[in-house]
């Protein structure tokens, strides 16, 4: 009887000290704007497509007012977690507060769609690796903020700033970086 309990527990050591050392699974956060789910359809199909990406990826959609829940549920991720943001219109704007709330702790990737000059829109900071500004170009009055860092990359679009979320060129751009987080994942 005990050869038989030293066996077992031999058996789930192994299988333990395998899970310990397979790749953290990458948590991704996408935030609607305004008017939630009615007004942020894209997000809202962009995340399904994300979700068919890799199986370590787990997606989850919120409301950008309930940024303060997101910097919850990071704090509560083993620390090797990566980290994924991205936000459409006043989600965008939360993208930057999440990881500064966060801070130290590392987000590998946040991309904006449009934020809005209509409320702060905090720099990255330095434990931001790298952020994908959609910026709108349009003449609407909405959206247009820029995010600051030297890690921020700009691509300019006439996109109406309703339209944005929904481009299937910026979701392309989007599915490919998110999937250079996945690629990093072997890397750690």
């Amino acid at each position: 009887m005990i050869k038989k309990i030293k066996i077992v527990t031999l058996a789930l050591l192994c299988i333990l000290g395998r899970a310990a050392a397979a790749p953290a699974n990458v948590r991704a956060y996408v935030l609607y704007g305004q008017g939630g789910d009615f007004m942020s359809r894209g997000m809202r199909a962009l995340a399904a497509d994300l979700e068919k990406l890799d199986s370590r990826l787990q997606v989850s959609v919120r409301e950008w007012k309930n940024h303060n829940e997101v910097a919850k549920d990071i704090a509560t991720l083993p620390a090797d977690t990566p980290i994924v943001l991205i936000g459409y219109s006043l989600g965008a704007n939360a993208t930057t507060w999440i990881s500064n709330a966060v801070a130290p702790r590392p987000i590998d990737l946040i991309v904006a769609y449009d934020p809005s000059v209509l409320m702060k829109v905090e720099s990255a900071g330095s434990n931001v690796r790298r952020v994908l500004l959609y910026h709108n170009t349009s003449a609407e009055p909405w959206g247009h903020a820029r995010i600051r860092g030297p890690q921020v990359e700009t691509t300019e679009t006439r996109n109406s700033h309703l339209r944005i979320g929904n481009s299937q060129w910026l979701h392309k751009k989007t599915r490919a970086a998110v999937s250079r987080v996945l690629t990093g994942l072997e890397a750690r």
